[in-house]
């Protein structure tokens, strides 16, 4: 992936929501936290005939289940033993209606850790509520890709700096920003255990608990996910270890019938003077009352040279019988996997639908290779790529995608829902939405009569110099994807392709002192679908090149009754650092969702955001 931070870095401790402040050196207590206040307001001119955005909110907090408050308190025993509790506290301003008003629990976070250091190793042990977790790609692992997105939004996991210029500058000389312990993992609630610093260079870790990826039904009942990992290092600065994942969930009430999957993973990774090798393989199996797959394998791997200019290498192989939704991978050959319960199923639901993604998303029953690399010109910063992906076997006869831009703005207006809005095709998960679309060539088995092709091109440009003495950064980041019927070595953006997507975002931040930033970004996103896909209710089509019908040269205008998605998002922001542990952070987007053949596709208006953060 581009920009993609050093895996071979523990990032647990690294990534962290708030600046750490300690009492005095006689004192065995400490602290740290934070408390964020986000006033949130929504005015829509154009909204989905069913209104489910509504046309106007107020509110405190965007509806997100993460906590207002948060305190972490650390102490070491006479023994020598440190320990830790976490509190957090969701959002105290969201009315008194009786679902807004339930009593602090452990799914909400209470958390406890201990860590234990002998002349054997180091040894920490955590429970309580929702913790973070991450092992291997293939087993449990987040995706990082932030190098490849807009800078211009902000999260409440977004740490603050010494000064505000921190975030964009950091983003501009290293590509990789602090989203907070989240980042690269997965929530899991349980026991956690850990052993480093082994005798020999061995090192353990694992959990034993719940995560919301396997959930049974009904959700009272048990469900269970296991995993842990043995390292060892070699070579000097290599390792390899060996991963285990096992996860259950009963889908009946007398916890007879169950659906499960485990994993067996080995990793290896070294780096050299001259290039790195990552590698992962393993075989996972995948059983349920309907399903019994056997076992399926996969394989990824990652070269990366250390020369003046990286090139870096990828490729992959998971088959349709490897099926896990807590890697760094997406799932699309098993839905029952992913959890049938009110309120959870959604919030974790990726792409199913033979997912349409960039670089550096994995999906199983797809095999593929990608090439980027990294140029750096002085005060012009160049990373790019391009993919090439195929589906090992047929699948169903219907495609997803992403969302680049607006996605987030949409995520907003109706939680953790799937299929809705005027045509049933919206999807929104944490922050994101994605679309599904039909194929209307399938066999009475509802698959798709032939395997589908799919590429991804990726090109960002960051430069960064002074005006006036100011200094301002601008950053670029263009995405196309696309997906055929037939092999191409790259996209080609016209009505041969099944689905095309295009997008261009565009952000840019200016130092007008050494406290305050004003941020502007700018993101359009065209979405074009061919007539294998599902059509339209508009009378007339409608050209796909607005630009050369506009300018009337009709030798370059295509005209199509399907999708035509033409979204666009404007912002202007502030960022003020009060001091270096107050914050205050303003955001006002323009947005449109407009598709001239779906006449009913169309949402318009706009966001203010104004964000309070304070840390201690």
């Amino acid at each position: 992936m581009l920009g993609q931070v050093d895996d071979s870095i523990d990032l647990s401790d690294a990534f962290t929501s708030s600046l750490r402040h300690s009492k005095p050196a006689e004192s065995q207590v400490t602290y740290s936290g934070f408390y964020r206040f986000l006033g949130f307001v929504r005015a829509q001119n154009e909204v989905f005939p069913n209104n489910s955005g509504k046309t106007t909110v107020i509110s405190v907090g965007d509806f997100f289940r993460e906590p207002m408050l948060k305190l972490r308190l650390n102490g070491l025993t006479q023994e020598r033993i440190s320990w830790g509790v976490d509190f957090m506290v969701n959002s105290i301003y969201k009315g008194p209606a009786a679902e807004r008003m339930l009593p602090l629990d452990l799914e909400l976070g209470l958390n406890f850790r201990s860590t234990f250091k002998t002349s054997h190793g180091l040894f920490t042990v955590r429970s309580g509520g929702v913790s973070w977790y991450r092992q291997s790609r293939l087993t449990v692992w987040g995706n990082q890709t932030f190098n490849r997105s807009s800078i211009y939004h902000r999260r409440p996991q977004t740490p603050m700096g010494r000064y505000s210029s921190d975030r964009y500058a950091q983003f501009y000389e290293k590509g990789l920003i602090e989203q907070g312990e989240r980042y690269g993992s997965r929530a899991f609630q349980g026991l956690f255990l850990s052993a480093q610093k082994l005798p020999l260079g061995f090192s353990a870790k694992g959990v034993i608990g719940k995560s919301n990826f396997n959930r049974s039904f009904p959700p009272t009942n048990d469900n269970f996910t296991g995993c842990f990992q043995i390292g060892k290092k070699v070579f000097g600065n290599g390792r390899i270890a060996y991963n285990f994942l096992k996860s259950s969930g009963d889908i009946d009430s007398v916890s007879v019938l169950n659906r499960k999957y485990s994993i067996h993973s080995l990793e290896f990774r070294r780096k050299w003077d001259s290039f790195s090798i990552e590698f992962e393989g393993g075989l996972g199996e995948y059983e349920s009352p309907d399903f019994d797959l056997g076992m399926g394998e996969a394989i990824t791997l990652k070269l990366k040279t250390s020369t003046r200019w990286p090139l870096i290498l990828q490729a992959y192989r998971i088959s349709p019988q490897f099926v896990n939704v807590t890697g760094n991978m997406l799932n699309t050959s098993v839905m029952e996997v992913f959890p049938d319960v009110a309120g959870v199923g959604a919030t974790i639901r990726s792409p199913y639908k033979s997912p349409m993604v960039g670089m550096g998303f994995p999906t199983n029953n797809r095999q593929g290779i990608s090439m980027y690399a990294d140029l750096d010109l002085g005060k012009l910063k160049i990373n790019g790529g391009i993919g090439i992906y195929t589906e090992i076997d047929t699948s169903s006869s219907d495609l997803s995608y992403i969302h680049n831009v607006n996605g987030e703005t949409i995520s907003r207006m109706y939680i953790f829902q799937q299929a809705w809005g005027p045509y049933n095709a919206l999807n929104t998960t944490y922050r994101r939405t994605f679309e599904e679309v039909s194929i209307q060539t399938s066999n009475a088995n509802g698959m798709a009569d032939f395997k589908k092709y799919f590429n991804a091109a990726e090109v960002q440009m960051k430069y960064s110099d002074d005006l006036f003495g100011k200094k301002y950064h601008i950053f670029t980041l263009t995405r196309i994807n696309a997906c055929r019927d037939d092999f191409r070595w790259v996209p080609e953006l016209n009505l041969n392709s099944i689905l095309t997507q295009m997008s261009q975002e565009i952000d840019f931040s200016l130092q007008l002192t050494k406290n305050v930033i004003a941020v502007a970004s700018y993101g359009i996103e065209r979405v074009i679908g061919n007539d294998q896909t599902d059509l339209g209710d508009s009378y007339a089509p409608s050209p796909t090149n607005v630009f050369f019908d506009w300018i009337g040269y009709e030798k370059r205008v295509e005209n199509n009754y399907a999708r035509n998605q033409r979204n666009r998002l404007f912002g202007l922001g502030i960022d003020y650092q009060i001091s270096s542990n107050v914050g205050f952070f303003l955001r006002h987007n323009l947005y449109r969702f407009y598709d001239p053949n779906f006449i009913e596709n169309h949402l318009e208006g706009t966001e203010t955001m104004l964000e309070l953060k304070v840390t201690f």
